[in-house]
This record gives structure tokens, C-alpha cells and sequence, in this order.
């Protein structure tokens, strides 16, 4: 091979650059953004439906890259083999691998799996979809760690290398049905995990998915149980919900752990931020930052999780789904629904006669309504359900807001 074409340069991208130089191969590269990331040793050239594909071997496609990308179809055409930057870097990897997929709790699992096996004495990391980009830790791996490797639905969409010795997906919702054309192709993407297992992996489902998927699934798999209870301390410490617990600890018993081993580690890991996020105490009111959320389903997993009522904020990017589903699941649990961004017009066509709701510019009014709306022993939780991109860069960006905004009115309601 003598010269290969990446598609995207975000951080998988630029993981695959590297490793392509690394083994000696010319990397070519092309970006929506091309003109404003040139850099002087780079083959970069604007992302264009026809650009040259003369002398291309390989094309490697970031995950953000549709399969009906025009330079991947061209290149299809041609004969010239298309794969995602996760299949290139495991055709050089000699780590053991787990892969970690679901439509909500893949990253807290992914980090709670590594976490336990680090503190039981196994080396482990975490990569993929999470974390540096798998080519980048396969420009210096350590073939002794353990990769926990989360995966998404677009990495695993044209995944085929048997890599994973272990493998588990945690749920299966709507979500980005924006890029995938129907449910059934999005969970046919996500369960296609089961074709990467090595023949002597196991692969952990979750009772959820073996209803309305299970038609999907050919490889034997040992299923999850379903366990939503957390305690409201435990939120407020930080600690994993009880579902994502157990999911961790099939895994984690796979490698040897025993349970004692694993519970003693799970007390000193705390889940990544604008996840269930406590923020702060108001007036009696604990305000929470679930940012993270940016699907149906993971707006009525955290609503789930408090006992008390919740003024909910929700908004942004709409992502294809309908979000009548929570109507039913929010009857007397959620108070009140504020909606902000680009969504909160469909949001009101399909709730608004059926939950309290207010619809608002921005965030921050969305915070002033919800303070004006919360009582002593309430909760206010912002959990989108959408993409954040309308008014924010991603979900760390709009997470942040909120914190820094609901830290300046505790300020300002204790002083």
C-alpha cells in the first residue's frame, strides 16, 4: 500500500494520519473544514465529491461519515476497500479488546470496566468513542493492557475485524435517526458487534433488547438483567447508576474479578461529568446536569432515578425522533417541561397539550423559569434529549453553562 485517503480530520482522523506515517504509508486527507486546518506537511484538500482517486489503495472513514459519503460509493465502485478508522487500527493491535456499545451508559460503563480492572491489578484503558482515538494508542500500544473500547452505532456500522473478546451492548433506543433511515437499521448497526467477537468471545446482551431485536442476534449470548434502582445518595456521590453496575460487573467477571473485588472498586469511581450530574442545592432544590443526554430514551432513564417531582429542561438539535413517548412516563413525575433551541417547536407541537410546558429562547431563561417553578424538595434537571450543536459546541460546552450559570444564582441566593 502507498497511499491512503482519510475522510474527516477530527480526532480519529488524525489518529489514522498518524499511524498510516507510522507504517510507512502517504496520507492523503480531505475535510468539510480543509481550508481553515491546512497544515504545511499535509495532503490536505477540501471534502469533495470528486476528488481524485487516483493512486488511492485505502480509504479510511472517520465515524462521522455516512456509508453513502460520494467519495466512499466512488471509492466503492472502484474496487478501492472503504473502512472506519476503529477497523484500521485493530489490523494492528495484538491487545485483547472489549467493545462496549448501547444508546445510553456506554462511556460510564466503558470507564467503570477499565476502573476495575486497573484496580484488581489488570492493566486496562479505555479507547475508541471515549478517550484517544484507537489508531493513536496503536501508534505505542502495550499489548499487555486490556482495551475497553466504546463503541458507537456509526463505528460499528462497517465494523468486521474479530477483535473483541469480549462484548456487551447495554440498550437499544431511538437515537440518531437523523443519519440512520430506520430503527431496525440503527439497532442492526449496534448489534453488529456480535460479528467482531473472536471465536472464543463472549458477548452480554441486555434483557431490553432480546424482545424487539431479537430476531437481530445469531451469536449465544448471556443476557443482563435489567436493574434501574439507584439511590438518591448514591446520585448525589456520583456513582454509577445500578443498571450500568451490573453491566460492568458481567464484564469485569468475565476476567476474573469476583464480586467482592469488583463492589470494593465501584466505591472509588465517580461517573464522568454532565452525567446525572449533581450541581448544587437552592432553597431546598437540587439542580442536576444530565448534558449527556441527547436521546428519547435517556430523558426517561434519568426522570426515572429521582423520587421527587422534576421540573425538566429539555432542547436543542431534534435528532428525528418523536418525544411523545415521554408523555405517559411523565405523568406526575415531571411538574413542568421548558423547552429551548431549535427543537422546542416540535416539542410543543407534541407535548404541550399534554404536560405542563413552556417553550424559551435559551438556557438561561429556561433556568429563571425553572427556579421560578421548583419547590423545596423538587428537582431541576436539565436532560436535553437532543444535540447540542443549535447553541452549543457539544454537550461538554452546554453542560458547563449550565453549571457555571446554576453556581452564579446559588451565589447570588446565598449572599
Amino acid at each position: 500500500m502507498k497511499k491512503a485517503l482519510v475522510i474527516g480530520y477530527g480526532v480519529s482522523g488524525k489518529g489514522a494520519v498518524a499511524l498510516l506515517r507510522k507504517l510507512g504509508v502517504h496520507p492523503a486527507v480531505v475535510d468539510q473544514n480543509a481550508l481553515y486546518i491546512a497544515e504545511d506537511d499535509l495532503d490536505l484538500a477540501l471534502d469533495n465529491r470528486d476528488y481524485p482517486l487516483r493512486d488511492i489503495d485505502l480509504v479510511i472513514a472517520s465515524p462521522g461519515i455516512s456509508p453513502e459519503h460520494p467519495i466512499v460509493k466512488r471509492a466503492q465502485a472502484r474496487g478501492i476497500e472503504v473502512i472506519g478508522e476503529i477497523e484500521f487500527a485493530f489490523r494492528h493491535l495484538r491487545n485483547r479488546c472489549i467493545g462496549i456499545t448501547g444508546s445510553n451508559g456506554k462511556t460510564t460503563v466503558s470507564l467503570l470496566v477499565a476502573h476495575v480492572l486497573n484496580a484488581s491489578g489488570i492493566k486496562a484503558k479505555t479507547l475508541g468513542n471515549v478517550g484517544e482515538a484507537l489508531s493513536t494508542y496503536a501508534l505505542n500500544p502495550d499489548d499487555q493492557e486490556i482495551l475497553v473500547v466504546e463503541l458507537s452505532s456509526f463505528q460499528l456500522q462497517t465494523l468486521k475485524e474479530k477483535k473483541l473478546s469480549a462484548a456487551a451492548i447495554l440498550n437499544i433506543t431511538p437515537n440518531h435517526l437523523n443519519r440512520h433511515t430506520s430503527m431496525e437499521e440503527y439497532a442492526a448497526a449496534k448489534i453488529n458487534i456480535q460479528n467482531c467477537l473472536t471465536p472464543d468471545g463472549v458477548f452480554f446482551v441486555s434483557q431490553s433488547i432480546i424482545g424487539p431485536f431479537g430476531h437481530l442476534l445469531h451469536t449465544p449470548t448471556q443476557v443482563i438483567p435489567d436493574t434501574h434502582h439507584s439511590s438518591f445518595d448514591a446520585l448525589k456521590r456520583g456513582q454509577a447508576e445500578t443498571v450500568n453496575i451490573e453491566a460492568a460487573f458481567a464484564l469485569c467477571a468475565h476476567f476474573g474479578i469476583p464480586r467482592n473485588t469488583f463492589d470494593q472498586a465501584v466505591e472509588t469511581f465517580h461517573k464522568p461529568p454532565h452525567r446525572i450530574e449533581w450541581v448544587a442545592e437552592i432553597d431546598g432544590v437540587n439542580y442536576y446536569n444530565d448534558s449527556k443526554s441527547t436521546n428519547i430514551d435517556s430523558v426517561l432513564h434519568a426522570v426515572a432515578l429521582f423520587p421527587s417531582q422534576v421540573v425538566l429542561l429539555v432542547g436543542g438539535v431534534d435528532k428525528g425522533a418523536s418525544y411523545k413517548p415521554w408523555i405517559e412516563k411523565f405523568q406526575g413525575k415531571v411538574k413542568k417541561v421548558i423547552a429551548f433551541g431549535q427543537a422546542a417547536k416540535k416539542m410543543e407541537e407534541e407535548l404541550a397539550a399534554s404536560c405542563v410546558f413552556q417553550k424559551v429562547d435559551t438556557m438561561a431563561e429556561a433556568i429563571q423559569v425553572a427556579k421560578q417553578n421548583a419547590s423545596i424538595n423538587e428537582t431541576v434537571l436539565l436532560s436535553p434529549g437532543c444535540s447540542s450543536f443549535d447553541q452549543f459546541r457539544d454537550y461538554i460546552e452546554r453542560g458547563e453553562e449550565f453549571k457555571r450559570q446554576v453556581q452564579e444564582l446559588s451565589t447570588k441566593e446565598n449572599s
